[in-house]
Order: structure tokens, then sequence, then C-alpha cells
């Protein structure tokens, strides 16, 4: 892998370098270890997680919430949390059907990527966004949007909270 140029800085994010020299006096080597730490604990910290659980995690996604005349900007947390809708229905989701189930999610500011991963009888794999997919300040709503019931409906939101 090559690195972009530093001057490239958004595509600078999340990179290490692939090799580092070290002096041949170990003494010598804190300030590089300690650089090497810092950059690869910073790569790793700022990653986005994959893990889409059913309980509400911190994805490690962060989101600017200043303008963009500040001098220094402030970071969100961003949040995932997974519903497994056909199983909060009780079965398959009606062709067409809308359901809306609680979400139990406190404190949403802002919304960053709703969608849901479908899989239908016939079967058609998909993914919906808005206006099929959306939450309100208490509830995920989601509407079939093909004539074929659901056997498969994973709710994804992702959301920035005070």
């Amino acid at each position: 892998m090559t690195l972009p140029s530093p001057g490239d800085l958004a595509s600078v994010v999340n990179q290490l370098q692939e090799s580092i020299e070290f002096s041949s006096d170990p003494r010598q080597n804190q300030e590089a270890l300690s650089l090497m730490y810092k950059r690869t604990a910073n790569a790793v910290n700022t990653k986005t997680g994959g893990l889409f659980s059913l309980t509400e995690q911190v994805n490690f996604e962060q989101f600017s919430v200043d303008q963009p005349t500040n001098a220094t900007q402030t970071f969100a947390n961003v949040y995932r949390k997974t519903f497994n809708l056909v199983a909060l229905n009780g079965g398959n989701i009606g062709s067409s059907a809308t359901v809306t189930f609680a979400h139990g999610i406190t404190g949403i500011v802002r919304s960053t990527l709703i969608y849901c991963s479908c899989t239908s009888t016939t079967p058609q794999y998909f993914t919906s966004v808005y206006p099929n997919a959306y939450m309100t300040a208490t509830n995920v709503v989601f509407v079939n949007p093909v004539a074929t019931p659901l056997t498969s409906c994973l709710f994804v939101a992702e959301y920035t909270k005070t």
C-alpha cells in the first residue's frame, strides 16, 4: 500500500506507515516508539466498528458538530443500533406493509445513516432507505417497498446523541 501525499489530508486519516526506521541504539528509539504507538492508537480508535448489535453500540465514527468557520472542531460520537424487524413483527413482513416499533433510544440529536437490509420470499436482496425506513422521536418505521413478503429485514440506525 502506498500512502497518499501528506498534503492530501482527506486521504491520510487512519493510515499507518508501512515501515519505520529504528536506531541501532535501543535507547534512542523512545521517541519513534511513542509516535508509532500514538499513530496506531489513533488509527484503531477512529476506525468504524463492524459490530451490528441489537443493543446500542458506539461505532467509533465521529461527526463534526461545528460550523465551518470555527478554528477548531468538536466531534460527536456516532451510535449504532440494529433492529431485526421480522423478529419484532413475529414473522414475515407482508407485501407493502408498514411496521412500527419503539426504539427506546433517548437523546438523539441527528441521524447519520438509516437503512434496512432486506430479503423477500422471491428471493430478492435489497437495501431500503427513506422514505421507506426512518425514525421518529420514539419509533423505527419501515414500509415494505416490494409486493412480496420479507423474510429478513434488519433496520440499522446510526445517530448522534446529547
